[in-house]
């Protein structure tokens, strides 16, 4: 013990330092444990500018806050401890099961955690026990070897206060900050091994303390104004939900085709070799329309989820929620979907399966090919029709919603993939009409596939229903320069431009065996509507009530057709960001029931 209490309280507060900065470098060490490029990915986090510093000062901080709070060295070393420890662990064994980081929001599904645990079996290797250990062992040691404390209570508490104002100043100025979030970015010198597509590498290539703390901005979905949560249920509760009748149920197919759009609408273009031939066709024997999406050139996953959920805004969802898909399993479907991209894309993997998907698969599962994932159209529409015929031997109906791949851009502007004209070239430059011909060569192949898919299904004995919906319009080249050139209106400030912006084509088509069960017709204008609608729409025209939630948001599309992320809506088919009062009115009733669904059903 050392005499001389001021050279001992400097000793004491620099071990209480070296403490935190240990903690720090132990929860890097476990950020980048679960993944086999390990030692790389820890070293990476020392060679991007501040980013070791911002996973380090809060265990600092935690150390001394603990200090502050309990005026024991030991106190510190246990608070922060147990917190930095504890959470380097459960996000390492998380992504280790799940490929899936320890976010803020995770806090609140406790006993989500608890359940999701006895699903898998925890081993524990050398390093999870030796830091468990050290960390028991150094809280004795603290209350033995350092007896430091601040006698006077104002000034302890005065401390404590500059402590706590350190932390807030600093999650809100720093580790909210998007730009430095941004900036922190640490895939471009390793992308060999990581992916910034991915959100689990988005977390793992920043560490653990700081992408943990920059979640917690976006953790809580805020309940919106005037939300009640009783009176939420009893809304839905009027409504009910009905039962499909078994005389009725027809097989739903779903394909949500990436980056289609009908570039006929614009009316600027003339065709060669028209890619657009058998869907115009498919049109005309179908229900069909427009989406108005959220998204342009990007953003796949909220018309995805918007048509699956019914939900007109996303959340960062990370637990078990109703959606269409449960829904049909509740009524004795098989659900199934694909996707031949990778599991880890959009946390598909986790959040099909809390969507209510008995099977989803993907590349890593199902749709390896040669092209490092990208599955053709014309391979992965048969596979559809496989999964539909082997769910024959069930005797469930069948209900599959899958997300294609092909004609994800960019699209190559220094050639052309065929010779073919599909778009006659008015005096476009060399990259514009190569990047045009290139995504329309990727359109005209999924038409070819599309009129495979069909025709299989015309003669069918099961009745089948086939959704077919883009999810955004396609990237044409930096700034959208070659809209610009091929005389598209994308203008946001005018009607048309509006909707060639955010406007991909739908159709619903049923063979004849599913007119009969349902007794629809499937033929005509079905109206433009968001994303969130389209199923709606799938359900009115095969004469179903559908949930409760559904019955809400039909009512709400008799006059609210759009709602737009942006603060756009479709009123009584005139578009506007300031809706009558009534309608803003219905709006916000519709969000409250969004808001009850995915958090307090």
């Amino acid at each position: 013990m050392i005499k001389n209490k001021k050279t001992a309280w400097l000793i004491d507060m620099a071990l209480l330092l070296l403490w935190g900065v240990g903690l720090g470098l132990i929860s890097l060490y476990f950020a980048s444990a679960p993944v086999e490029y390990n030692i790389a990915l820890l070293k990476s986090y020392f060679g991007v500018t501040g980013l070791a510093s911002l996973n380090l000062f809060p265990c600092v901080l935690l150390a001394f806050f603990g200090f502050l709070l309990t005026n024991r060295v030991w106190g510190g070393v246990l608070i922060s401890g147990a917190t930095v420890i504890a959470g380097s662990l459960v996000n390492y064994y998380k992504i280790l099961l799940r490929n899936d980081p320890f976010l803020a929001a995770d806090m609140a599904l406790v006993s989500e955690a608890t359940n999701m645990t006895g699903n898998y079996t925890l081993t524990f290797s050398w390093d999870v026990i030796m830091v468990i250990l050290m960390t028991a062992a150094a809280v004795p040691a603290a209350g033995f070897l350092c007896r430091s404390k601040i006698k006077r209570p104002p000034v302890r508490l005065g401390l404590l206060a500059a402590v706590i104002i350190t932390g807030v100043i600093g999650v809100n100025s720093l580790y909210f900050s998007d730009k430095i979030y941004s900036a922190t970015e640490n895939i471009d010198a390793n992308y060999w091994y990581m992916s910034r597509w991915s959100d689990r590498d988005q977390f793992l290539c920043r560490g653990f303390m700081y992408p943990f703390l920059y979640s917690a901005k976006n953790a809580f979905e805020k309940a919106p104004d005037g939300y009640d949560e009783r009176e939420s249920r009893d809304i839905l509760a009027s409504y009910g939900d009905d039962d499909i009748p078994q005389d009725k149920k027809v097989n739903v197919i779903a394909i949500m085709l990436e980056a289609y759009a009908d570039f006929s609408d614009f009316g600027t273009l003339d065709f060669g070799d028209d890619p657009y031939e058998y869907f115009h066709k498919l049109q005309k024997e179908s229900l069909s329309g427009r989406l108005v999406t959220n998204i342009f050139a990007g953003g796949t996953i909220d018309t995805e989820r918007s048509f699956v959920t019914g939900y007109s805004y996303m959340s960062n969802y990370r637990r078990e929620i109703p959606t269409y898909a449960s829904y049909f399993r509740s009524q004795g479907y098989t659900t199934e979907g694909g996707h031949p991209g990778y599991d880890w894309f959009y946390n598909r993997r986790n959040v099909n399966s809390w969507f209510g998907f008995d099977n989803y698969y993907f590349f890593d599962d199902r749709y390896e090919t040669d092209n490092v994932g990208l599955m053709m159209d014309k391979d992965f529409f048969p596979d559809i029709l496989t999964l539909f015929e082997e769910n024959k031997a069930t005797g469930k109906p069948y209900f599959h919603f899958s997300v294609t791949y092909q004609n994800h851009g960019p699209y190559a502007d220094g050639f052309v993939y065929d010779p073919a004209v599909y778009a006659v070239n008015k005096g476009y430059t060399d990259g514009a009409y190569n990047i045009l011909n290139n995504y329309l060569w990727g359109i005209n192949q999924t038409d070819l596939a599309i009129e495979a898919l069909i025709e299989s299904l015309r003669d069918e004995e099961e009745p089948v229903v086939v959704a077919l919906f883009g999810d955004h319009l396609p990237w044409l080249g930096d700034g959208a320069y070659v809209y610009d050139e091929i005389g598209a209106n994308i203008d946001r400030s005018t009607y048309e431009g509006f909707f060639n912006y955010y406007s991909t084509p739908y159709v619903i088509w049923a063979n004849d065996r599913a007119k009969e069960v349902t007794g629809g017709s499937f033929e005509g204008d079905g109206g433009d509507f968001s994303p969130c609608f389209l199923m709606n729409r799938i359900f009115e025209e095969c004469g179903y009530g559908g949930t409760a939630f559904m019955k809400a948001g039909n009512e709400l599309r008799r006059n609210v057709s759009v709602i737009e992320r942006s603060g756009v809506f479709v009123v009584d088919g005139e578009i506007t960001n300031d809706p009558k009062p009534e309608a803003k009115e219905a709006i916000k009733a519709f969000r409250r029931l969004e808001y009850y669904m995915k958090h307090d059903f």
